[in-house]
């Protein structure tokens, strides 16, 4: 169910093969943030019961996934470097409109972020050669594809507004954002 408006760049996948300890550095990163960023959502919204328990559980998978890649890290002798951040996901986040759309625009946000992770996830596992790795990119954009349902899900229940046509136009942006930065062996 990819919301995805546009496909990585084929050059994308040589040089994350190339450079795997930055690809899994920050991957590292990208759990790490998702799991904050799920656990930022329970705090700000305690009134919404259904969305505390499903994010708060994605929080707890997100976790799972950041260390089940450290541990990948540790038995490849890679080192987590420090966090340089995320261009491509703050460029995303500042789509994001405040007021009464905040909330429909953080969950379209999400998943559009996992949509792309589950896309480039699912490339590493197709071309990885060591098998351990390429079984757990595989597990891992299937995690992400189901991240990004419950996330469309979750903006269906608790947005407000015209889901849809703010999904189109997020988006259409997501789509210039990747265009616009350059390819690196990073996972966005």
């Amino acid at each position: 169910m990819s919301l995805l408006r546009s496909r990585t760049d084929p050059r994308w996948l040589d040089l994350a093969r190339a450079d795997l300890p930055a690809i899994l550095a920050d991957h590292a990163h990208c759990e790490k943030k998702a799991a904050a960023s799920a656990v930022k959502l329970v705090a700000e919204h305690p009134d919404r019961p259904d969305l505390v328990r499903a994010v708060a559980r994605l929080a707890q998978e997100e976790l799972q996934h950041f260390l089940a890649v450290l541990a990948e890290m540790g038995r490849l002798g890679v080192a987590l470097p420090p966090d340089t951040g995320d261009p491509y996901a703050q460029a995303l986040l500042r789509c994001v409109r405040g007021g009464a759309g905040r909330l429909l625009d953080r969950l379209l946000a999400a998943a559009l972020i996992e949509a792309r992770s589950c896309e480039r996830l699912a490339l590493l596992a197709g071309a990885l050669e060591e098998p351990r790795l390429r079984e757990l990119y595989a597990r891992l954009a299937q995690s992400e594809a189901g991240h990004e349902r419950l996330f469309v899900e979750l903006a269906r229940r608790h947005g407000s507004g015209d889901v849809e046509a703010r999904l189109a136009e997020l988006a259409e942006e997501e789509a210039r954002i990747v265009a616009r930065l350059p390819l690196l062996p990073r996972i966005h």
